[in-house]
């Protein structure tokens, strides 16, 4: 049995990532506090923030890579 929590994953403008769970759930991320990282400095370049894809499990950006559980743990640092 494969695992699955992400649905769907669409980038939008200002570096909005939404993330649709299999739970019917949606969150909107800010992207834009990362982009100053390292790790994150690819998204900046539009092509590569328009590319994100989701296996279920990983959101993918060209080789930025983010799991379920980062994304949830990113999400509960907004607030």
């Amino acid at each position: 049995m494969e695992r699955r929590y992400i649905a769907a994953v669409k980038p939008l403008e200002q570096h909005i990532l939404q993330v649709d769970f299999v739970s019917g759930s949606r969150l909107l991320l800010d992207m834009k506090p990362y982009l100053d990282k390292i790790r994150f400095r690819p998204l900046s370049d539009p092509q590569v923030w328009s590319s994100a894809v989701t296996n279920g499990i990983f959101i993918r950006f060209s080789n930025v890579e983010l799991s379920h559980d980062e994304i949830l743990y990113m999400a509960e640092q907004e607030h």
